[in-house]
């Protein structure tokens, strides 16, 4: 008889465990369904338009742009883009006069601080979409337009002496820039203020080709969080200068990585 009670007991027991781990599994089912068709549902929008800053690296420099686009389906955006970058030679080096005092750095055989400012057109396909608890949506994107090249004249603090009253010798700082016919680099105290020689710049029109991969991870879809990795390849025509020793380059590479903050909506 003891057996049979402790038997019921322990039957008792069982049944209403059961019966506490079935409504469990029930509650977590309603809820994650409900929060499946959230998201699902959320997923279903496709927004028509976007926007974002961005702020980009490449192999000779530091940027930023921003970009508007318009999304054709769930596949595919269509982008306008613009950016500005500064670009400088590889063979660039800064260096400082050591005979004097409080002299600058500065980059010996540079004639211009370069710029470039691009506007183009961009596809963005898509590769893989984000799965519903989250992650990384993959676009490869293809880009191409004009891109205007900026050359700011570099100018230098240079030390001229000259015969002073008797035997002494005085100087004077001049702002020139650099010729290598008359210039070396223990006559050159530093590099001049940037803002000399904004009134003699001058511009390279040309275009430019770009391609990379687009990883975007926010969490919301409606808020842009993106990482970019990806090349450039942009030609001038008439040439660009930077270094007194180079001819005028019509060819200019880099690779670059950019990030990127926006949002997602709809035009009603």
């Amino acid at each position: 008889m003891l057996f049979w009670e402790k038997a019921m007991k322990s039957l008792c027991v069982i049944k209403a465990t059961a019966l506490l781990v079935f409504c469990l599994i029930a509650v977590n089912s309603a809820i994650g369904q409900r929060a499946l068709a959230a998201d699902t549902s959320e997923l279903q929008i496709i927004y028509s338009h976007e926007r974002m800053g961005t702020a980009i690296a490449h192999s000779f420099g530091l940027g930023a742009g921003f970009r508007w686009g318009t999304n054709r389906n769930a596949f595919r955006t269509r982008v306008i883009s613009t950016e500005l970058v500064s670009f400088r030679s590889p063979k660039q080096i800064k260096t400082i006069n050591p005979y004097y005092n409080n002299a600058k750095r500065y980059v010996y055989g540079k004639l211009n601080e370069v710029f470039f400012l691009r506007a183009g057109i961009a596809n963005k396909q898509l590769l893989n979409r984000k799965p519903l608890w989250g992650g990384v949506e993959v676009r490869w994107l293809y880009e191409g337009g004009a891109t205007l090249g900026i050359e700011k004249p570099y100018y230098l603090f240079v030390i001229s002496f000259y015969q002073g009253i008797g035997d002494n010798l005085n100087y004077a700082i001049e702002t020139k820039r650099f010729d290598p016919a008359f210039l070396s680099w223990d006559d050159i105290y530093g590099r001049a203020p940037f803002t000399k020689g904004i009134g003699e710049i001058s511009l390279k029109p040309g275009v430019y080709v770009k391609t990379a991969f687009n990883f975007e991870f926010g969490e919301v879809r409606t808020r842009m969080q993106a990482f970019e990795a990806g090349a450039i390849l942009e030609f001038f025509p008439q040439g660009v200068v930077i270094m007194a020793d180079d001819s005028d380059n019509m060819l200019f590479w880099s690779f670059y990585i950019s990030v990127s903050i926006g949002s997602r909506y709809n035009k009603y």
